[in-house]
């Protein structure tokens, strides 16, 4: 059973939208099938870590990945440069023994003697890493591939972190892995129809100021051929007094706004209220994204990480080389 999470029950007590609306919104029990968003905590065969920040002046990002299998894994992985709008990818191959962690600082790679992998160093303002489990000789059953979770730390330059757990998506029927992977509810779980968050309106001239940024990633993405994506975004913006407002962007490979600089209806003095619900949609294909809080706290500003809830399930295609 899904279980709704606190900004849902807090809409539902202050919503007087149609009962139309509210169907589409509550959760129901529900297995794994089409129109699932994907399921997370569970062991998975494919991660997603939709931010990875790595540059000179100290910003750098602690990845961490564990087998929860009793037996050894290979895993297929990419970084995706975001800096520009090429999607640049750099691979590398993990073996994990059974039950093992393993992390690595992407500004130093790793290099482990023991289960001969190597992972290099990787420089981006922003990017994002996908990682893909083998199944060890050419073994097909789910409990090959539905083995691993991860969680990324993102440390700025001034010092601030933001952690998270990467988005996973589980292997829902035997069969080989191809480099293809069909996230469309039958053979890997889909990507979400819809995210939403809770935010905190933005306010650049307080002391201290509060500025939250938003980062999306397109679901499906071409690494073999390198052709990026552009999603046409929209953007529903709820208050806390239920007023709306809407807007909309497009999304190249990987993009990361203030979202103030994404709506002027996200500052606090046009928004009314210190908190709003934001709800995402890619028009012409499914995102992935979170959302850095800038967070006021005994008169300096820190960060956090804000995963989103999902809603519905989309199809998408990831294609490995």
């Amino acid at each position: 059973m899904r279980v709704c999470g606190g900004w849902m029950m807090r809409f539902l007590r202050r919503t007087t939208y149609s009962l139309a609306l509210l169907g589409m919104l509550i959760c129901v029990p529900t297995g794994r099938a089409a129109g699932d968003p994907p399921a997370q905590k569970l062991p998975s065969a494919l991660l997603i870590f939709p931010l990875v920040q790595a540059d000179d002046s100290g910003g750098d990002t602690r990845i961490e990945l564990l087998n929860l299998s009793g037996k050894g894994q290979d895993l297929q992985c990419f970084y995706v440069q975001g800096d520009d709008e090429t999607c640049n990818e750099i691979g590398f191959f993990l073996s994990l023994t059974p039950y093992q962690p393993i992390s690595w600082l992407v500004t130093e790679g790793l290099d482990d003697v023991l289960t001969h992998s190597a992972v290099p160093p990787f420089f981006s303002h922003g990017g994002e890493l996908k990682c893909a489990v083998v199944p060890p000789n050419g073994q097909t059953d789910l409990e090959f591939h539905n083995t691993i979770q991860g969680r990324a730390t993102v440390y700025s330059s001034s010092g601030a972190t933001v952690s998270y757990g990467a988005v996973a998506f589980q292997r829902l029927s035997p069969g080989d892995f191809t480099g293809v992977m069909s996230l469309d509810g039958r053979t890997y779980a889909q990507c979400p129809d819809k995210l939403h968050f809770d935010v905190i309106a933005d306010q650049p001239t307080a002391v201290p100021p509060s500025t939250s940024d938003l980062i999306l990633v397109p679901c499906s993405e071409d690494l073999l051929l390198q052709i990026p994506a552009t999603i046409t975004v929209q953007f529903l913006i709820i208050s806390e007094f239920e007023q709306q407002f809407s807007t909309s962007i497009s999304v190249t490979c990987f993009d990361r706004e203030m979202l103030s600089q994404i709506s002027g209806s996200l500052l606090r003095p046009t928004l009314g209220t210190d908190t709003a619900h934001l709800v995402i949609r890619g028009v012409n294909g499914p995102l992935l994204g979170l959302v850095v809080d800038s967070v006021p706290f005994a008169g300096e500003t820190g960060t956090a990480g804000n995963e989103p809830s999902f809603q519905g399930g989309r199809s998408a295609t990831l294609v490995f080389p």
